[in-house]
């Protein structure tokens, strides 16, 4: 396996940068050829010719037919990426267990799996889970991506386990999993896949705030993500909130669970049902819900004013708690933001670590074909 911490040669370096401009295209077109790699990158059809004969040699493509071109005597030869060249996976843990994705490089899905929480220490249950799901298809397993619900340390990639976190992760480490694993907050993946596929794709800075179990919120300014020193900022949890923490504040407010410190996602989503269905009692208690979090967001918008605020997790995206919210910051905050609901609705954070996997997947293939 390639060391990603070695610099390579300049030649190397111009090499790979061509092999991966040309790899880029291939996962963008499934199956191309030669001329449209020209056409397409602008690179000169020699040099075109020559990463491809590499990629072909060192095993990442490889040529699927020929066909004509519409041009007399024609023939273009297509390639795709090569079936073993290699897989990544996704893991996302939390209270409900450990659900897992296993794709190819293209991020074709080979495989999904769920494992129920509990039985196993954490670190050793989520080893279990991905070297399985690392079993499956052909190939290496380029890279691994690991969402949890607990901040993680930007230097040592250790879980920090805070006070009062409802959250099972523990002591949980990147290196004590397997190699090349990507660890990460869960907040922070359902961002990234939101500003790849989602809502952020076209803001210029963006806060993504998460209500579910855990309040939890990930700032982008331009394409940089602000983790802060010890990977804490964001922790919106903690924010004081009439002497009190937010959460807390929530908690008193009859949306806390009294068997975890943690929110009660059931009770909001009845909360907001009921408020929808025309309770009145309820939507007084959305009104109060969505108070306290717009507040927490006008705060965030005064320090960072960013051009977008996106809510996300079980019930940050329901309509009429983005509402409640949108309310309070346009009379709270001191400038103009757009507040909506995210569009990654399906599992964001898993959706984000396997983004970040297929990231890391395909650059460790380009280091290999440079390194054979």
């Amino acid at each position: 396996m390639s060391d990603p911490d070695r610099p390579l040669p300049r030649l190397a370096m111009l090499r790979a940068m061509t092999d991966r401009t040309v790899l880029d295209q291939v996962f963008v077109q499934n199956r191309t050829t030669r001329a449209e790699l020209a056409a397409t990158t602008g690179i000169s059809k020699p040099t075109i010719s020559e990463s491809v004969r590499r990629l072909e040699t060192a095993g990442a493509l490889r040529a699927t037919g020929t066909d004509q071109t519409g041009r007399r005597g024609r023939i273009a030869t297509f390639y795709e990426l090569a079936a073993d060249a290699g897989r990544v996976v996704a893991a996302e843990v939390n209270q409900q267990g450990i659900r897992t994705v296993t794709t190819d490089l293209n991020g074709t899905v080979l495989a999904t799996d769920r494992h129920p929480p509990g039985g196993k220490p954490m670190t050793a249950a989520v080893r279990e889970a991905v070297v399985a799901a690392g079993a499956i298809g052909p190939g290496p397993v380029r890279a691994t991506a690991i969402s949890v619900a607990n901040p993680v340390d930007p230097v040592t990639h250790e879980v920090v386990a805070l006070p009062g976190s409802p959250f099972p992760e523990g002591a949980l480490r990147a290196g004590e999993i397997g190699r090349d694993v990507l660890l990460d907050n869960d907040v922070n993946f359902s961002a990234l896949a939101e500003r790849r596929e989602g809502a952020a794709r076209e803001a210029k800075s963006f806060a993504y705030v998460y209500v579910g179990a855990g309040l939890g919120v990930s700032l982008y300014v331009g394409d940089q993500l602000v983790r802060g020193t010890h990977g804490l900022a964001g922790e919106i949890g903690y924010l004081d909130s009439s002497g009190s923490t937010l959460a807390s504040t929530l908690a008193d407010q009859g949306f806390g669970r009294s068997d975890a410190p943690s929110l009660d996602v059931v009770a909001i989503l009845t909360t907001l049902d009921e408020a929808e269905a025309g309770d009145a009692v309820a939507a007084e208690r959305q009104r109060l819900l969505g108070a306290t979090l717009g507040r927490a967001v006008a705060a965030i918008c005064t320090i960072v004013d960013p051009d977008l605020v996106l809510l996300g997790g079980p019930a940050g995206s329901r309509p009429g708690l983005v509402a409640e919210i949108r309310q309070t910051v346009r009379a709270a905050a001191p400038g103009p933001v757009r507040v909506e609901a995210g569009e990654v609705t399906d599992s964001a954070a898993l959706r984000g670590a396997l983004l970040s996997a297929l990231d890391h997947g395909r650059e460790s293939l380009v280091r290999a074909v440079a390194e054979s």
